[in-house]
């Protein structure tokens, strides 16, 4: 599959269609995907990020907790409840698994509040518990609102990046505690950044060491790359936890827009290491909490 060059800002729009050209199976996702970059491109001004009010609402947090745990969100409800109606509407309309239960669902304020925080805190219980209130595919609804809080995260991510603790010593994201999507190899020096593929926040991590169970022992740690590649694309492995981890070189930054494009551009790394009993966390590396709140 062809892929962009390192450093190389390209067009979202333009990507996702030569992505869904290339893989028609994926045309649910990738439109739901398009939804949400639409309205942080400016396409749909509507659904841009809305402004962020985050500040600590009396809860004690430790060093092991991300900036976002014990925090207040404020979210325009009415752009919030525009934007989860296209998604539904792709959602339904398209082959996603479980997306016709979708068809009619249009959460109230509250409702659609309550879901929004319980995915940016990861808590599928408490969706699952929702879904079965209302008759709704679980996994179908945790996807709808998994893009739903994109945008927020995003802003979150840029307005939070200043207080990124300079040495977090943990593979989770330090902004939303989301497991890396990806690690960057960046720059001459080839520094290990890990990519949050939700809040698209960064930070360093030393070489040598798994981003999910911490562990060191050099014996134990291992990459896997494709027959016909060089190292550019890679698979970090590590043998104590069976956890895998996409790591790509590039020159600069990759930009928050293209974080989940080059995370599907790169599926035969996934497919590489599930093939050898590798996988990814199930589950959050933490129980965050927060409150969000409707600013409008």
């Amino acid at each position: 599959m062809p892929r962009t060059a390192a450093g190389l800002r390209t067009n979202p729009a333009a990507r996702l269609a030569e992505l869904e050209r290339q893989r028609p199976e994926w045309h649910a996702w990738l439109k739901l995907l398009g939804e949400v970059e639409a309205g942080v491109q400016g396409a749909e001004p509507e659904s841009r990020a809305t402004p962020i009010v985050c500040r600590e609402s009396g809860a004690t947090r430790s060093n092991d907790y991300p900036l976002l745990h014990g925090c207040t969100l404020t979210v325009d409800l009415q752009r919030l409840q525009r934007l989860l109606g296209r998604l539904t509407k792709s959602a339904s309309a398209g082959d996603l698994e479980g997306g016709a239960s979708l068809r009619h669902y249009r959460p109230e304020g509250e409702e659609a509040l309550r879901l929004f925080a319980a995915c940016v805190e990861q808590n599928r219980e408490e969706t699952a518990r929702l879904a079965a209130i209302r008759r709704l595919d679980d996994a179908a609804l945790a996807s709808l609102f998994h893009f739903a809080v994109l945008p927020t995260l995003r802003a979150a991510g840029q307005e939070l990046a200043n207080q990124i603790p300079r040495h977090w010593p943990h593979g989770y994201c330090p902004v939303c505690a989301a497991w890396p999507v990806l690690a960057e190899r960046r720059g001459l020096d080839r520094s290990r950044q890990l990519r949050c593929g939700r809040c698209a926040s960064e930070w360093e991590m030393e070489w040598l060491t798994c981003a999910y169970c911490g562990e060191r022992n050099h014996q134990r740690l291992g990459s896997l790359v494709c027959g016909d590649r060089d190292e550019t694309l890679k698979v970090e492995t590590c043998g104590s936890c069976r956890g895998y981890l996409k790591s790509l070189a590039t020159l600069q930054t990759i930009p928050a827009s293209e974080l989940l494009l080059r995370d599907l551009e790169t599926v035969e790394l996934d497919l590489i290491a599930r093939e050898r009993g590798y996988g990814r966390p199930e589950h959050s590396a933490v129980a965050m909490r927060l409150q969000v709140v409707s600013g409008s």
